[in-house]
């Protein structure tokens, strides 16, 4: 299945980690430039070091090495900055990963606490890599934490943020976009906890129904679809969470038929819904205080999944 980026309008479709097999991989012309990450970026980078090699691709530290000369030209880095005061590179699309990518064209996001609209400019202009540039601090999770909370985003400076992390379960293959600006970064692992611990409750119960009452952009829920539950009701009080929720239900083939979403604090949700769910999933955001999340699921779900 596919659908538009309502970002930039290109067509998104559910990707299958095997088919991209050696998707990352270098050539036998491929460069590793072997900067260190400890020194002065500016003494180490050469001409070659930066050069796209013959089958398009790059490896992801000539990219950011490039992002930095940009950064530090424009004034946004001194000139004595490493490489890792770029920001944080966030592949797309995401899975595990054994060495560095080597990165074709627009397949890297990148979130940097330093940077204009003007820098993030050029470097989607001039880094073929890149598709989109945000400005952040890494240790702010974008979203809403609590119905009392402001909500936190990221500003997207120039291109699409839009990224994918292909997540294997045992049910299969998922993938799941995101808008980095807008919902929380989750870094591709060889083992996905939350999976992990929801298979575990899933696949013994075989529930029916399910509500994913925190849903983010609808990975549990989605996951207990695959897994064989007949209906999911999805919830979260971030509005951008649910239209992503939205959007990967479509991508990942689901039909309309077997999932609801709404958008509310899950407190309300006992006044809102007037069914009984088999299990009920709450996965908040750390620090959280979650006995009432807890008192409300309580009240929808004969049984409740608390990932913590």
């Amino acid at each position: 299945m596919s659908a538009r980026c309502p970002v930039c309008g290109e067509v998104l479709h559910a990707h299958n980690k095997h088919e991209l097999e050696g998707y990352y991989d270098p050539c036998e012309g491929c460069i590793n430039p072997g900067f260190r990450k400890f020194r002065p970026i500016m003494e180490q980078v050469t001409e070659s070091a930066l050069e796209e090699c013959e089958c398009g691709r790059r490896h992801l530290d000539s990219v950011m090495a490039q992002v930095s000369m940009i950064l530090i030209e424009n004034g946004v880095l001194p000139k004595n900055a490493r490489l890792r005061d770029a920001g944080v590179p966030l592949i797309t699309p995401a899975f595990p990963l054994k060495s560095a990518p080597f990165l074709p064209a627009d397949s890297l996001v990148l979130l940097t606490s330093a940077a204009s609209v003007e820098a993030a400019e050029l470097i989607i202009n001039d880094v073929p890599e890149v598709k989109g540039v945000i400005r952040g601090d890494p240790s702010v999770t974008p979203g809403v934490i609590d119905s009392y909370r402001i909500p936190e985003v990221y500003d997207l400076l120039a291109g699409c943020d839009m990224r994918c992390d292909i997540i294997e379960t045992p049910a299969g293959s998922m993938s799941i976009y995101r808008r980095q600006s807008r919902l929380h970064i989750e870094f591709s692992g060889r083992k996905n906890k939350k999976i992990e611990v929801a298979a575990r409750e899933i696949l013994s119960i075989r529930p029916e129904t399910v509500l994913d009452a925190t849903c983010g952009p609808g990975t549990l829920g989605i996951f207990a679809l695959m897994a064989g539950a007949d209906r999911v009701v999805f919830n979260d009080i971030w509005r951008d969470a649910c239209e992503m929720t939205r959007l990967n239900l479509q991508i990942n083939g689901f039909r309309k038929e077997r999932f609801r979403i709404y958008s509310e604090d899950i407190r309300k949700l006992p006044e809102i819904l007037d069914e009984k769910f088999e299990l009920c999933i709450v996965d908040p955001f750390p620090g959280v205080e979650v006995k009432e999340f807890l008192d409300a699921a309580g009240k929808l779900a004969e049984r409740i999944l608390l990932i913590q």
